[in-house]
C-alpha cells in the first residue's frame, strides 16, 4: 500500500471517528453548549472533533471519559484497515488478475 493509499484510509477513519463522536453526544443528549460548559472544550475544538479532525491520544481519552465510556468503545469497529469497502475492491482485483492469468493461449 502506498503512503498515498495509507492518507486516504487515514481521513475516511478520521471523518469516521467525527461521526461517531457526534453520535455518542446526540444518543447521550448533550449539545455542543454541554460539550463546552460541562466538560470543558472550546467550541471549534470539539467542531473539529465532529467534522473529523485529528484528535491526539489524550483528547481520545478526554472525550471517551465525557461520554462515560471506555476508548475501545469509542473506537470499535473503526480500526479496519483497509476499509472494508478497500478490502473488497482489492480482492476482486485480485481474483481478476488470478483469472486472467489462468487462461491459456491456444495456438
Amino acid at each position: 500500500m502506498t503512503n498515498d493509499e495509507i492518507e486516504v484510509h487515514y481521513a475516511a477513519f478520521l471523518k469516521t471517528l467525527g461521526q461517531r463522536i457526534k453520535q455518542f453526544r446526540k444518543a447521550r443528549k448533550l449539545s455542543l453548549h454541554d460539550m463546552v460548559v460541562k466538560h470543558g472544550y472550546h467550541d471549534s475544538q470539539w467542531r473539529r472533533f465532529e467534522r473529523g479532525g485529528a484528535a491526539n491520544m489524550l483528547s481520545l481519552l478526554k472525550i471517551a471519559r465525557a461520554f462515560d465510556t471506555s476508548l475501545s468503545e469509542l473506537l470499535e469497529g473503526l480500526g479496519q484497515f483497509p476499509a472494508d469497502g478497500a478490502a473488497q475492491e482489492k480482492k476482486k482485483e485480485s481474483a481478476a488478475k488470478r483469472a486472467g492469468s489462468k487462461v491459456k493461449k491456444t495456438t
